[in-house]
């Protein structure tokens, strides 16, 4: 087989004085190319049967469609007109509307020449919309589509047996939904392929946005715990900055205070003279009494300071307070400096 698809067929056989046999090809459907075919347009004593064979001879196929719808108003029972009308609507490429008509003309009682026909136009239909549909890679509608085509080539070689257009059309639809069958299974796999791919992919992106959310969390919580920390350093920087503070404080009053005691007891220390009060008698100035018993061998045991006192009372008054000025700042040079 080569793949041509046999042209439209009008009716054959031996069939009543109203039909002759006539040949119309694909030439009429420009979608197949033409193979010889021995059957005749349906033909009536109808004026409008006959107006619509010419019309669709001379290629109108509108005019020819207009005239066979008069004819089956007049003619509504008679299966050659819807026969007729059916291949002016194939001619047309109108396939739905032409499948109508060609299963009214397969009823009873149209003879078996006019159904025989009719099933196999019908098929030339399917065939044509099957065809249309594995063009679009609908491989479950074509194969649908082609399998009503065969069984329509089925049921007209039911009618006539002998007729081997149909039979090479039946063989040419049957390889056409073998071939359906592959391409569905391959595409089947193909998109189950796809679809595991896809899922792979979306693997792929999910785990890939699950590690940029938790890198973008981790540096989130890292900026928080940075946050925390430098909270927390300025917390401890300021309480210590309080507690030095506060020590500084402590040791400057500290001083303050020494150096308050100091002066007192210094200032205490300078207002008080020689004589006036037994305290001062006994640290500074020998009394009277004293004076009288340093003589002999305790007198070597004074202090220098206090000798040279001593030795300042026979130089007179001024010279006494220069002598207590001098021995204040001896004392002060041996006095122990307080450790802050």
């Amino acid at each position: 087989m080569d793949g041509t698809l046999a042209t439209a067929q009008d009716g054959g056989g031996t069939m009543t004085t109203r039909t002759v046999l006539f040949s119309i090809g694909l030439a009429m459907m420009a979608a197949m190319p033409a193979r010889a075919s021995a059957w005749e347009l349906f033909r009536s004593e109808n004026g409008d049967v006959r107006e619509g064979n010419e019309l669709l001879a001379a290629g109108d196929h509108a005019g020819a469609l207009a005239a066979y719808d008069r004819a089956a108003r007049a003619l509504p029972s008679e299966a050659g007109v819807h026969l007729d009308r059916g291949l002016a609507l194939l001619a047309a490429g109108q396939l739905d509307p032409a499948r109508e008509a060609l299963r009214l003309a397969t009823e009873p009682p149209a003879s078996r020449e006019i159904r025989g026909a009719a099933h196999y136009n019908l098929g030339l239909a399917f065939y044509q919309q099957a065809d249309a549909a594995a063009g679009e890679e609908n491989h479950e509608e074509a194969q649908r589509l082609f399998r009503e085509a065969a069984d329509a080539f089925r049921s007209s070689l039911r009618q006539v047996p002998g007729n081997r257009d149909a039979g090479w059309n039946l063989e040419l639809a049957l390889r056409r939904i073998r071939e359906q069958e592959e391409q569905q299974q391959q595409q089947d796999q193909q998109e189950q392929q796809d679809q595991q791919d896809q899922q792979q992919q979306d693997q792929q992106d999910q785990q890939q946005q699950d590690q940029q959310d938790q890198q973008q969390q981790d540096q989130q919580d890292q900026q928080q715990q940075d946050q925390q920390d430098q909270q927390q350093q300025d917390q401890q920087d300021q309480q210590q900055d309080q507690q030095d503070s506060q020590q500084q404080d402590q040791q400057d009053d500290s001083s303050d205070s020494g150096e308050r005691d100091d002066q007192q007891q210094q200032d205490s220390q300078d207002s008080q003279q020689p004589g006036e009060s037994p305290e001062g008698q006994r640290e500074d100035q020998p009394s009277g009494e004293s004076e009288s018993e340093a003589s002999g061998t305790q007198e070597r045991s004074l202090p220098p300071d206090m000798e040279r006192v001593l030795d300042a009372l026979q130089d007179g008054e001024e010279n006494l307070e220069r002598s207590m000025a001098r021995a204040r700042g001896q004392r002060e040079q041996r006095r122990v400096e307080r450790d802050w």
